[in-house]
């Protein structure tokens, strides 16, 4: 207790040995000397808080978004889901469904030209075919398309389609369009140990059907 009076007892000394003009200043420093660490102290814990309203705020607003978009999000995910649905256990023969949809129809092929197969992704592989319509009139031309992708078997879309009038009376039509039917891809065979090639159950690839290059 004597070792802490002892500097108490100094320091009043020497507060008295100081006159009034050097009290005052101390006592003005020691008052600056608090007021700036509140003022710092002040300033930090502000930023923090600030900080912590800038997150929670933009947490906020992801939130809405989120909420915002999850009708259209769910939407195409029910649609994509549609679409795989239609996609055949087994390939298409797209020419030979291309005849029969255009016997039904009452329109004639002219041309047909298959496209290389398209691998989309992983899972999926594209096969079209460009085919060309003379002279047919509009009504057996949408009877053709509805046909072509209302098939209850196999997902088929028409992906381009060009139609130009034959003359003034926009009576017959010259069509040039490329139809394309989806598949799942081949699975990739699993590696043995002698280092051959192991096809992946009955769903494996198929030699007959080649990836493109």
């Amino acid at each position: 207790m004597a070792s802490l009076q002892s500097p108490i007892k100094r320091l009043g000394d020497a507060l008295e040995r100081m006159s009034p003009r050097e009290r005052n200043l101390l006592v003005a420093l020691g008052v600056a000397a608090v007021a700036f660490v509140l003022l710092i102290g002040g300033y930090i814990i502000y930023s923090r808080l600030d900080d912590l309203e800038e997150r929670n705020s933009a947490m906020r607003q992801a939130l809405r978004d989120i909420e915002r978009k999850r009708g259209p999000y769910l939407q195409a995910r029910a649609k994509i889901a549609a679409l795989e649905s239609r996609i055949g256990s087994t390939p298409l023969s797209l020419n030979g469904f291309l005849d029969q949809a255009a016997k039904e129809s009452g329109v004639e092929i002219r041309e047909t030209n298959p496209r290389p197969p398209e691998k989309l992704g992983k899972k999926y592989l594209q096969q079209s075919v460009d085919i060309r319509l003379s002279k047919v009139q509009l009504e057996p031309l949408v009877k053709f398309m509805r046909k072509l992708e209302t098939s209850p078997n196999n997902l088929v879309m028409v992906t381009q389609l060009s139609v130009r009038a034959r003359d003034d009376k926009h009576v017959d039509f010259d069509v040039d369009m490329t139809v394309s039917t989806y598949e799942h891809a081949p699975k990739k065979p699993k590696s043995t140990k002698d280092g051959k090639g192991e096809e992946e159950g009955p769903g494996g690839a198929d030699p007959a059907i080649k990836e493109p290059s």
